[in-house]
């Protein structure tokens, strides 16, 4: 139980991290498009794994002790920022669907929601990296969930926002691709690093990971095949345009199949994070969260 709340935790307020950044990006390019459904689905997200965080401590009141110790405290720091980003969003998808005429509001706190998500996510990696388990101990941590966060975000915000995305779509597809590199490079150092470490500790972490081997392999297989799919839309769309297809029922069919593809990606994307996610927890073999 445990640990699905903190795979719930991590990866619902990461994605919404990820959506965030994104959205502040696009309205610097485009002030007037809201992003209605990307950002009210941060907000969701972000409320879930707030609710979430709560239960993985298990009982909900020490949350309120751990903020008197703001920084000392990994814990403290994570919980002030993920409240904070979480209230920060739920108030723009608040004004978003209640008060749209507030744009100018509405255009300061995206970025502000998304750089505090940010700082946030390297709150959550250090609270992992500065445990006495050595299986956390590797600077790759912070590398998995930055690329988890780009990777979730940024499809999850081509899905979200459809038409919206216009020319935006290739960048994503673009990002997605070399966050996921970078998280492969990243994750094979840590294995690497963590089979050359010699504690037992760390030696029956390696031992769990390699009897996780089918699982490890579906997370990439999922993450990879999922990304490359993103890249498909955009070269068939660009072949369309060349050969000059400009009737209805073909952009009818290609429109429906840059969709359904990009649902796929999205899908297989996320689920191969969160399989990650659950081996992360999984290989640990003691039950210690760092609280300093």
């Amino acid at each position: 139980m445990k640990e699905i709340a903190l795979v719930l935790f991590t990866i619902c307020i990461q994605a919404s991290i990820g959506i965030m950044v994104f959205a502040a990006v696009a309205k610097l390019l485009n002030k007037e498009s809201s992003f209605k459904s990307a950002i009210i689905t941060a907000a969701g997200l972000a409320i879930v794994g707030l609710l979430a965080s709560f239960m993985h401590l298990g009982r909900p009141l020490s949350a309120i002790n751990a903020l008197s110790q703001f920084g000392s405290s990994w814990l403290s720091l994570e919980i002030w920022f993920t409240s904070a980003f979480t209230g920060l969003t739920a108030l723009v998808a608040l004004l978003i669907y209640v008060k749209p005429s507030t744009k100018s509001a509405i255009n300061a706190l995206i970025p502000i929601a998304a750089v505090i998500g940010l700082a946030n996510v390297f709150v959550m990696a250090s609270i992992y990296n500065f445990t006495s388990v050595p299986a956390w101990q590797h600077s790759s941590i912070f590398m998995e969930f930055y690329a988890a966060a780009i990777s979730m975000g940024a499809v999850l915000f081509i899905v979200l926002s459809g038409k919206k995305v216009g020319n935006m779509r290739r960048t994503l597809a673009f990002t997605i691709g070399v966050a996921v590199i970078l998280q492969v490079v990243a994750m094979e150092l840590y294995y690497i690093q963590l089979g050359a470490n010699e504690s037992l500790a760390a030696q029956t972490s390696f031992t769990l990971l390699n009897n996780m081997s089918t699982a490890m392999a579906l997370k990439w297989l999922l993450i990879l095949f999922g990304s490359g799919l993103l890249f498909l839309p955009t070269m068939k769309a660009k072949t369309n345009v060349l050969v000059g297809q400009a009737a209805t029922e073909v952009a009818a069919t290609t429109e429906e199949t840059l969709s359904t593809t990009t649902y796929i990606a999205a899908a297989l994307i996320i689920i191969g994070q969160i399989i990650g996610r659950y081996i992360f927890y999984a290989i640990s073999i003691t039950g210690t969260i760092g609280l300093s």
